[in-house]
């Protein structure tokens, strides 16, 4: 008798111990990763019983246990719910138990009635208890990306600063407050971010020094039910406009408090840049206070960007002083626009063509794309400034009716239709759209020869 107790006692006190263990497990993994309790439980409780209807190798068994877990306790508890029955009527063990075995445990079993045994996890076999952690290791792993999908899915566009844990061939990894980033190295500034050398890992005895500090912009989160397991699901960059936006977002306070936008931001990462910025206040220049006094303001920001020119472009209603103040720091003498194309031929002195231009077409290509223009960069004592023609002159292309009707409106010359918004035209003229690109390219095809 003493040995069956003393059997009884070590078995309860290994149980403790497992519940103490699984308990603290449970906690630590619970603050770490800042899982709802409850969430954590659900996955706890649909483990368990995966292993228990595995091991019946079918889920017609799956009302046959029930499970209940308790986070704050670490408590599990496994019920198996059976029917009573007569003992010569007994056809499947697994949801009926005989009368007579039901009786030994409990004096008032009656037949026809739930019989519910609680199944103790130290009773399951070794297979599985091996079963139970690989599926909770990969539970527990989808649990964890899903918060960690959650945690930076609203961080999207900031700025983080983390610590390279490890870098390969593709991309490095970036510890950020205990949770592992990627930053590919197509997301690098080309020939100027140079951190650890590729296929090393940081450990043993080597200095942690600043090249192992690495600050990049939140540039996507993909969803962890679509994603590699294997792989990071955030995303980080530091060739993305967005990176440059949230870093002067950062510098400058006007920008920070939405007295100046941002409308867009251009780049060629470690070369060049433009940002096209908008003052709500009349009395602040935002050129001045994104630059700051002596460049204070957008030095760091150079700085980080390892030297690339950053050119800040003022935004004015007017396309054509915006399209000048884009090809900065060349200087432009006059723009003639066609807003229905998008285009813009741009006059500039000889001298500042290549200016304009800028080395291998850097600056006017990011003009183009910050401004979504097609411009065409000419120098004046080439071409000459470029004539206009009064309507009158194609009185034997376009109808008189149509000449009338533009006339009307205030519309002299070609340069002057062509310049104006075919939409607006329409609202002004009354003159069906078919009617009015016919009468654009018939003003096009003159200036064009």
């Amino acid at each position: 008798m003493p040995r069956v107790r003393a059997a009884a006692n070590k078995l309860l006190e290994k149980e403790k111990q497992f519940r103490q263990r699984l308990y603290a497990a449970m906690q630590e993994f619970i603050q770490q990763h800042g899982i709802p309790k409850e969430r954590f439980a659900d996955v706890m409780r649909e483990a368990i019983l995966d292993v228990l209807l595995r091991s019946e190798k079918s889920t017609d068994y799956k009302h046959s246990y029930s499970v209940i877990v308790n986070p704050d306790t670490a408590d599990i508890q496994i019920l198996h719910r059976r029917v009573i029955v007569a003992d010569d009527e007994v056809e499947d063990e697994t949801r009926q138990i005989p009368l007579s075995l039901a009786l030994e445990k409990d004096p008032e079993a009656v037949v026809g009635e739930d019989f519910y045994e609680e199944v103790e996890l130290s009773s399951l076999n070794r297979n599985q208890i091996d079963y139970l952690k690989a599926r909770l290791k990969q539970q527990m792993r989808d649990l964890e990306r899903r918060a960690l999908y959650d945690r930076y899915i609203h961080m999207v566009g900031e700025v983080i600063t983390g610590e390279i844990l490890k870098a390969t061939r593709d991309e490095l990894i970036v510890l950020h407050e205990g949770n592992e980033l990627s930053l590919p190295r197509s997301e690098l500034i080309p020939g100027k971010d140079e951190y650890i050398p590729k296929d090393s890992t940081f450990g043993g005895r080597r200095s942690r020094s600043t090249s192992s500090i690495v600050k990049a912009v939140i540039h996507q989160v993909l969803d962890p039910r679509k994603a590699p397991a294997s792989r990071p699901i955030v995303i980080l960059s530091r060739t993305a406009p967005a990176f440059l936006e949230a870093l002067l977002k950062l510098e400058i306070p006007e920008i920070y408090d939405g007295i100046i936008r941002i409308r867009k931001v251009v780049r060629i990462p470690g070369e060049r840049a433009k940002v096209l910025v908008e003052s709500y206040d009349d009395r602040i220049d935002p050129v001045g206070a994104c630059v700051g006094v002596k460049g204070t303001r957008i030095r760091p920001v150079v700085e980080e960007l390892r030297g690339e020119y950053i050119d800040i472009v003022p935004y004015a209603a007017d396309i054509k002083l915006t399209i000048s103040r884009a090809l900065a720091p060349g200087k432009v003498m006059y723009v003639n626009v066609y807003p229905h194309r998008r285009y813009a031929k741009v006059f500039v002195p000889p001298e500042e063509y290549a200016r304009c231009i800028g080395r291998e077409g850097i600056n006017v290509r990011l003009a183009q794309e910050l401004l979504g223009y097609e411009l065409d960069i000419r120098e004046v004592a080439e071409y000459g400034e470029e004539e206009d023609i009064e309507l009158t002159e194609f009185s034997d292309e376009i109808p008189e009716a149509i000449l009338k009707a533009l006339q009307k409106e205030g519309f002299q010359t070609a340069q002057s239709v062509l310049q104006f918004p075919i939409d607006e035209l329409q609202k002004r003229t009354q003159i069906d759209l078919p009617t009015l690109h016919k009468v654009y390219e018939i003003l096009q095809a003159e200036f064009e020869e």
